[in-house]
């Protein structure tokens, strides 16, 4: 790619100079200004524009100054929940504030949200009904009625209906019972409470925005049915750019359940009584088929050639869940239920024919199947795309503006996305930190994970004791296994007089504001603190990964991909796909350590492969400008000069 600077913008480069003068111990970040201008070029240019932006670059504000200084309305989507809050709670702020003064004219930004994130006014109404008149409605029948009540209270002052601002705690199965999916929702015609929805609220206030905020998954969706949610638009930035392949891939899979068959026999039931007994027993008798032929296939591929029980039940489902919806259709119950109830089986009706045409079409390289437990503990058959960049063509980059931008980028994403720019290599903007003199990387020489694991295990508790003790806490210790992580921490929770927290003993939210709140504590966890973390300061001044976090046998989407690749790279899939994603994760668990100007601290990687196999400098040399040690006595002095001095 050719510099994208192609116009030096004076007005972009003051204003971002008086944003970051209003920013309280704001920080040099010479980065910044370059990454700003290569955004407006690519504005001016109706180009897109693919961006590596290192750590306390300051990229949000780089990438969303442009845009508002040319009057711009921009899509904003990102994957984790972090970004978006920092974005809402801080940057757009900063930006309406400047924008209002700087241009005398209103600026407006707004979070987009799914539907289910949203209280359903028509749900909140049934469930005081169902209290008032002391009938057990069916969608409330097994919920705790304590929470149904502080939700209807809760609803009467709320003015978003959004979850997040509730301030109590709630079951996932309790808001299920108040919220609605899209495909859930009555709709304009048929819901009483439409003109008072928040969701409908939410999309009618976006159109108005100048910045709409949304995750990655809301935004495929938003591109595959036209832009119904999100507004026209002619821009937009993907940021976290690195997630965007699986996370698009996700929101445009199909996913059925054996939960969603229980659900339909559930209500129906309830709704038909005794009249229609056989018809919900056959849904229901058809639900536990179903869990026992996926559960014999789960963490493995699905296909023709494997899956006639599967098919034949599903075969039986699309008659059954035909023949229930007619009788809740011709029931003489209210017809609100009626519609909730007949929605969700058109929608399971749906999914059930998609299943079943894959099934049916024998092997195919454009779509993969597999089973896995969803997170209700229900086996669940999932087919997703193996290639998006059809989709991304015909959506996104020959209909809009596009900025990806991420702290890393892997090296094939560009090629693998169909980014259509004439370099396939993103444009890096430094990290203004000087990692040299703040950061060490630690990799002791220790037997091959893969080769001898029980050996290697007894000496990883080891090296992390000593870490440990010579950092004086301040760890965040990451493990690529559930197993690994709760028997490394029982095990130093014996050995050291230190607080050790461990992901699944309380929230993350809740384990995050401890760690920070106590230099001596320690954090265990596995991929879910990859990213997302940024504790600055001396709280964290170590992060220790067990074992390189190359992708497991059930990450099915990623060995799909590295499979088919192999096709094509005559049997080089695992290092064009598998690799770079290792290389990725390894450089997101160490960035957590830097997140300030005056961080210090070391990365120790408690596995040789990092140094010492072939593909050892894919690691080595994404790393930026950090010092490489195996001697445990380079960790204790950097920690003496950098940390305790």
């Amino acid at each position: 790619m050719c510099h994208p600077i192609k116009v030096y913008n004076e007005k972009l480069v003051n204003s971002l100079q008086l944003l970051a003068s209003s920013i309280e111990s704001s920080e040099e970040r010479p980065g910044q200004t370059g990454m700003a201008l290569a955004v407006d070029s690519s504005i001016a240019d109706s180009e897109h524009l693919v961006v590596e932006a290192g750590t306390g670059t300051g990229k949000t504000l780089a990438y969303l100054l442009p845009y508002a200084l040319k009057g711009k309305r921009v899509v904003v989507a990102t994957y984790t929940k972090a970004l978006q809050d920092q974005m809402l709670k801080s940057d757009l702020p900063l930006l309406k504030k400047h924008i209002e003064m700087e241009q005398n004219r209103s600026f407006n930004f707004l979070p987009l949200k799914g539907w289910n994130n949203y209280l359903c006014n028509e749900r909140v109404d049934a469930a005081e009904k169902s209290k008032s008149n002391g009938r057990q409605e069916s969608f409330f029948a097994d919920n705790d009625f304590e929470e149904i009540d502080q939700i209807i209270k809760w609803s009467k002052t709320t003015e978003t209906g959004d979850r997040s601002d509730v301030s109590f705690s709630i079951k996932e199965s309790t808001w299920d019972s108040v919220s609605v999916t899209r495909k859930e929702c009555f709709g304009k015609e048929k819901c009483p409470f439409y003109d008072s929805c928040f969701a409908v609220k939410s999309r009618e206030k976006s159109s108005q925005a100048d910045v709409i905020v949304a995750n990655h998954a809301l935004y495929a969706i938003d591109l595959a049915i036209g832009g119904h949610l999100v507004g026209p638009h002619e821009h937009v930035v993907i940021d976290e750019a690195h997630e965007m392949e699986a996370s698009f891939t996700k929101a445009w899979s199909v996913a059925l359940s054996s939960g969603r068959f229980e659900w339909l026999g559930l209500h129906a039931k309830r709704l038909l009584g005794e009249k229609q007994s056989d018809a919900v027993t056959n849904i229901i008798e058809l639900a536990e088929l179903l869990t026992k032929n996926m559960t014999q296939h789960e963490g493995q591929w699905v296909h023709s050639g494997n899956a006639a029980a599967i098919s034949e039940t599903l075969e039986l489902a699309e008659g059954r869940v035909e023949r229930i919806n007619h009788l809740v259709r011709n029931s003489n119950d209210e017809d609100r239920t009626k519609l909730r109830i007949t929605s969700a089986g058109d929608s399971l009706l749906e999914d059930i024919r998609t299943v079943r045409l894959f099934l049916s079409s024998g092997p195919t390289l454009s779509q993969v199947a597999w089973i896995e437990f969803n997170e209700r503990g229900k086996p669940e058959l999932n087919i997703s795309p193996l290639d998006v960049s059809g989709n991304l063509k015909e959506y996104l980059w020959e209909e809009k503006q596009a900025v990806l931008t991420s702290a890393t980028i892997q090296t094939n994403l560009i090629a693998r996305l169909g980014v259509p720019i004439d370099d396939e290599n993103p444009l890096r903007i430094e990290s203004p930190f000087n990692y040299k003199k703040q950061s060490l990387i630690y990799c002791p020489d220790l037997p091959d994970p893969s080769k001898d694991a029980s050996h290697w295990q007894e000496l990883v508790v080891e090296e992390i004791e000593k870490l440990i003790s010579l950092a004086g806490g301040r760890t965040l210790c990451l493990f690529t296994s559930r197993n690994e992580l709760r028997r490394v921490t029982k095990e130093i929770r014996k050995r050291l007089d230190l607080p050790i927290l461990m992901q699944g003993e309380k929230s993350p939210k809740e384990l995050l504001r401890e760690f920070a709140s106590d230099e001596k504590s320690c954090l265990f966890g596995t991929r879910t603190f990859f990213q997302g973390v940024d504790v600055p300061g001396p709280s964290l001044s170590l992060v220790i990964l067990n074992r390189i976090p190359f992708p497991g046998p059930t990450e099915f989407l990623i060995k799909a991909w590295s499979q088919q690749s192999s096709l094509k790279t005559h049997g080089f899939g695992w290092r064009e796909v598998e690799l770079p994603v290792a290389v990725l994760r390894v450089i997101q668990a160490a960035g957590r350590l830097i997140r300030k100007k005056n961080d210090s601290g070391v990365v120790a990687i408690l596995d040789p492969r990092m140094t010492r196999s072939d593909y050892a400098h894919k690691f080595l040399n994404s790393f930026p400008d950090m010092p490489v040690t195996e001697n445990i006595d380079d960790v204790e002095v950097f920690f003496t000069e950098k940390i305790k001095t």
